[in-house]
């Protein structure tokens, strides 16, 4: 124990000295469109969207499916990216190095961490970092700085949307008329609020990795995409704003609630999402 204590207050130390990226309120590298890229990880969490639109064309894009219209008067565009940090990553830079876009919008599910969540429950993710980088010890994992492309510079685990757009999040929230949901035997109002998310290539976790994230990160939404977009995107100098409700708890095999809870989530991080981008 006392081994890992000094490895973790190293690993603080090194993060602490790694440079932590700014998110940008326009793009760095390019001159923007107009166009939204609004993108989920799997297909239960973007039909809203694409319901949303007056004027959907289907069309393929490095055969990647997406949807192209118009919400609310904007252009945008809607596409899957596939399920964990590669597939994130891939898909992501793609739409942006094709599209342009002026801002990229994430909305989907995750897995509930913070036990005062219920499954529907919205947070807009003012950070987020990434839960499997680092060295996996016998007591759970001991995190370090990230080595970026830019001559191996470490980047701090940590990852924010710019201020002005968590504060068009927060004039939304107080806008939003939250719906009601039932699920797990009860019936209530959706809450809306900011909070963190904390991404990994896993699915299911254990009750010690469900501690470990309560206790240093003081996760709320555990999930496979948001910290990878993030990374990606303030990287590529592209602004971003993540949205995730709550499905099922935190367990090591969730198949069964996912797929029973996923769904309600879906549609809650969608509906708010689309109230969202009224202000985007």
């Amino acid at each position: 124990m006392k081994l890992l204590k000094m490895l973790a207050a190293a690993a603080l130390l090194a993060s602490g000295a790694a440079k932590a990226l700014d998110a940008p309120d326009a793009p760095l590298h390019y001159t923007p469109t107009d166009t939204i890229v609004v993108l989920g990880a799997v297909p239960q969490e973007i039909p809203p969207f694409v319901e949303a639109m007056k004027d959907a064309q289907k069309k393929d894009l490095w055969g990647i499916p997406y949807w192209q219209g118009h919400i609310d008067g904007k252009p945008v565009v809607v596409a899957i990216t596939g399920i964990g940090k590669t597939s994130t990553g891939m898909t992501t830079t793609l739409f942006v190095s094709q599209f342009k876009p002026r801002l990229v919008l994430m909305s989907g599910t995750g897995a509930r961490i913070n036990a005062s969540l219920r499954t529907g429950d919205v947070i807009v993710a003012a950070h987020m970092n990434e839960h499997d980088y680092g060295s996996l010890t016998r007591q759970d994992m001991v995190y370090r700085p990230f080595n970026g492309p830019d001559d191996g510079q470490e980047i701090a685990n940590d990852f924010s949307p710019s201020p002005s757009l968590l504060a068009r999040a927060d004039e939304a929230m107080k806008t939003y008329r939250s719906p009601q949901v039932t699920a797990n035997g009860s019936t209530y109002e959706v809450k809306v609020r900011r909070g963190v998310v904390s991404s990994s290539d896993l699915f299911g976790v254990t009750e010690t990795r469900i501690g470990h994230l309560r206790q240093d990160f003081h996760t709320d939404i555990m999930e496979m995409e948001s910290a990878p977009l993030a990374h990606t995107l303030q990287i590529l100098g592209v602004p971003y704003i993540v949205v995730r409700a709550g499905s099922n708890v935190a367990q090591e095999a969730p198949n069964d609630d996912y797929l029973r809870l996923g769904p309600i989530a879906a549609k809650q991080a969608a509906y708010f999402s689309l109230h969202l981008l009224k202000y985007l």
